[in-house]
């Protein structure tokens, strides 16, 4: 019965701007209660496309970041696959929760069919703490400071603790101890760099995990964790010897570049004339 339920689906015509009344099915969460750095797969199936020329994953993608961004963080991208037979279409996307709480999925429209549909996933419990090898941990502190320097903190109140700064490019940096570097962006600590000369990433890999669990991306022997609105991404150095951690505060980040295009490009968009 079902197969015939979707086999109708499929054939039945749709006349323009038409909603069909079962345009998507099978909706899917992975789970519905999770730790801070756990993901949650998202899936769901649709009829066959109706409307050409509109890339699914891109929408999806779209739709998550403009949307949901506050909530959750895309992870690598959405993917859509097409059934051989009865062309129906089977999206998917993982995202990780920025923030402890109830958080609501992103609702993801379905842009590649007829009648501006949207399709919603209801909410996720995010439990504060992480999930390491089976284990429950506490938060780390890096969530809300880098080696006792809170995220966002003023340069200017920082001064005196950090020292003097280096300009590159359009940031400041401060090196307060060996091996630590806070990078300032607009005049708030944005980013940080850890260098250990002396410890390889294999040697460190062990102590990483049971710090933050499995990194949630692993690409060419870089790996990163995001935990909440913190990006700790563990490398090797460029000269091969040494582990260096990279870690920003995202969403500070985002607002540094959502400042400097304000003002290179939006600025001079609503410039008056002289």
């Amino acid at each position: 019965m079902h197969r015939l339920i979707l086999l109708l689906l499929v054939v039945l015509p749709l006349t323009s701007g038409e909603s069909p009344r079962s345009a998507f099915f099978n909706q899917k969460v992975s789970a519905r209660t999770v730790a801070l750095n756990q993901p949650v797969r998202i899936e769901l199936t649709t009829v066959p496309r109706q409307i050409e020329g509109v890339s699914i994953e891109a929408s999806i993608a779209d739709a998550v970041t403009l949307g949901g961004s506050q909530a959750w963080r895309l992870v690598g991208k959405p993917t859509s696959q097409i059934d051989d037979k009865t062309r129906t279409i089977r999206v998917s996307i993982v995202v990780l929760p920025r923030a402890v709480g109830e958080a609501v999925l992103p609702s993801i429209p379905i842009s590649w069919l007829n009648g501006e549909q949207v399709a919603d996933f209801g909410s996720v419990k995010v439990e504060p703490q992480l999930v390491v090898g089976g284990e429950i941990k506490p938060m780390p502190a890096e969530l809300t400071a880098v080696a006792g320097f809170a995220w966002g903190a003023k340069l200017d109140d920082l001064k005196e603790t950090v020292g003097p700064t280096t300009v590159e490019g359009d940031h400041l940096i401060a090196k307060p101890k060996p091996g630590l570097e806070l990078i300032f962006r607009r005049g708030e600590l944005v980013e940080a760099a850890i260098d250990a000369g002396d410890i390889t990433i294999e040697d460190a890999r062990v102590s990483f995990l049971a710090r933050w669990g499995s990194p949630q991306i692993e690409e060419a022997g870089v790996l990163t964790w995001v935990l909440g609105w913190t990006r700790i991404t563990a490398s090797t150095r460029g000269d091969g010897k040494g582990v260096k951690l990279a870690l920003a505060r995202e969403d500070l980040l985002a607002r540094a570049v959502q400042a400097r295009i304000t003002d290179k490009v939006f600025g001079l968009l609503e410039a008056p004339a002289k």
